[in-house]
């Protein structure tokens, strides 16, 4: 017979605690004087068209801006990135880790009107097995099976200590669909959820429109907006996310009323911005953690001497004032400071600025004077990013060519042995779900284009490990190992300044512009 541990139903799974960050409650009373007002249309100014609507098959950040109210998932993410049930009610894990069982909630409605059952969450998590862009994350089950209306039994193959925090995960959720959709070649998918708004149209050279779902049963166990769970009450009838690729024309947009959220701004247009009544300018810190990347399968980035020079050379402050210039903050962590698993291990070495201790390290090393090729896509800071640390290593002899590209381009060379021993952009998602995340993209050689087998160690033994303490040990382990061997230069956090119309209350900035929660004062 096999042993169980009871998971209570609101506690947090193995990613983190219960969100602190205090947020505004939709209850009127909570309100004090404000009450929320139902009607009228919020319109999004986003960056780009995403390239899918279907959450299973996307991971671009445009896509979770508009996905992520009309699907949902069995677990999601609170304010600080904890692991909290969403559609699911908890689950019973069995003491050996391998087997979890799953209790949904009761009459939750798809935008189509079907109840959902088991049936359908398993038959969505088989299509994310068999056809979801991150279809890994789920190559640890052996079995799953509905094993009651409302029951969903998973067996895998061996302990996942990140199981929950998969399935809450939401760079490419894991959403939960009706079965029928489920079985669909996606080609003739319907965007069919269990958010609280539900699909109307998309335009992909234009826009995309959602309205309120009026069917949606909000978790009755949550009385307020949390992360991406909590209660999910829509007060406006209809949100239309626009698709304006230049910065100039969301700002013109927003001061003529054109859009209401612009999902985000330059610094200079922010402090332009700043003093206009008729809008209000909001930071988001931290948005992602900027890092500079080796290409170990290179000299001279294979020689620890020679990356360690690069560390101990670097200014971070310098590189993010000019790159991200007000909204920055320097700091080591891999993972964000609001995390349970964030550690100042090995922080030590960061942001040392000693160019003595740098040209003693490069003496040591393999490197003999030769160009080096630094690769960056044509986003400004960006670009910033790479041309100061060129200059910055030019100080100790280090030669660099600066090569900007498009990010498809830069983003497929990346991950080539071959054409660059720099690159530098921004890990936005990887910091913000934690430690197995974040060390999935060191581990098999994945970032450094070369297997380092005491990396890939610490992230089989954090996968092993239940004991949340233990998991705390393993990932200041792997963050101390990092910055000892250089692995990656850590460059400080930056943010994202978001430009909201005044009409709009009750918005708080957070990964997506959501719109749950907010209402029009006209």
């Amino acid at each position: 017979m096999i042993g169980w541990t009871r998971r209570e139903l609101l506690k947090t799974g193995t990613a983190g605690l219960a969100g602190s960050l205090a947020e505004l409650p939709l209850s009127a009373s909570a309100q004090g004087t404000a009450q929320p007002k139902r009607g009228g249309t919020i319109t999004v100014g986003l960056t780009q068209a995403p390239p899918s609507l279907d959450a299973q098959l996307t991971s671009a950040q445009v896509a979770r801006a508009i996905n992520l109210h009309m699907y949902e998932t069995l677990y999601a993410r609170d304010e600080n990135a904890g692991v909290v049930p969403d559609l699911a009610q908890g689950a019973d894990i069995a003491k050996d880790g391998l087997t979890y069982v799953l209790q949904l909630r009761s009459g939750v409605k798809f935008h189509n009107g079907k109840t959902m059952d088991a049936g359908d969450a398993v038959a969505s998590l088989e299509r994310y097995r068999r056809i979801g862009l991150a279809s890994i994350l789920l190559s640890g089950v052996d079995k799953m099976e509905a094993s009651g209306p409302l029951e969903v039994t998973v067996r895998l193959k061996k302990v996942q200590s990140n199981f929950l925090d998969t399935l809450s995960s939401p760079g490419t959720p894991l959403a939960i669909y009706p079965a029928e959709e489920a079985r669909k070649d996606p080609k003739d998918f319907k965007f069919v959820g269990t958010g609280p708004m539900k699909f109307v149209e998309y335009a992909p050279d234009s826009h995309a429109t959602l309205e309120r779902f009026a069917d949606y049963v909000a978790n009755p166990n949550y009385t307020k907006r949390d992360g991406f769970a909590g209660r999910k009450e829509v007060f406006i009838d209809r949100a239309v996310f626009r698709f304006m690729p230049e910065s100039g024309a969301r700002t013109a947009a927003i001061q003529t009323g054109e859009i209401l959220i612009n999902e985000t701004t330059d610094g200079p247009t922010a402090k332009q911005l700043a003093g206009d009544s008729k809008v209000q300018v909001l930071k988001l810190l931290p948005f992602a953690l900027n890092i500079a990347k080796f290409n170990h399968a290179q000299a001279p980035c294979d020689d620890v001497n020679f990356r360690r020079a690069v560390a101990a050379c670097l200014n971070m402050e310098e590189t993010m004032s000019i790159a991200y210039p007000d909204i920055n903050k320097l700091d080591g962590g891999l993972v964000y400071g609001y995390s349970p698993y964030y550690t100042t291990a090995g922080t030590e070495l960061y942001n040392i600025n000693d160019v003595a201790k740098a040209k003693e390290w490069l003496a040591k090393s393999k490197y003999k004077g030769e160009t080096l090729t630094f690769i960056c896509d044509t986003i400004r800071p960006v670009v910033d990013t790479a041309t100061d640390i060129k200059e910055q290593l030019g100080q100790i002899g280090i030669k660099i060519e600066v090569k900007v590209s498009d990010w498809p381009t830069v983003s497929t060379l990346g991950f080539k042995p071959d054409g660059w021993h720099f690159w530098t952009h921004g890990l936005g998602i990887e910091p913000y779900e934690g430690p197995a995340k974040l060390m999935s993209i060191w581990a098999n050689g994945i970032s450094q284009i070369k297997d380092d087998p005491a990396i890939d160690k610490f992230y089989a033994d954090l996968l092993a490990e239940l004991d949340m303490a233990k998991r705390k040990e393993i990932f200041a382990s792997f963050q101390r190992y990092m910055y000892e061997n250089a692995v990656t230069v850590p460059l400080g956090n930056y943010g994202m300044f978001q430009v909201v119309s005044s009409k709009i209350k009750n918005f708080v900035p957070y990964r997506v512009p959501r719109l749950w929660g907010v209402w029009l004062d006209a």
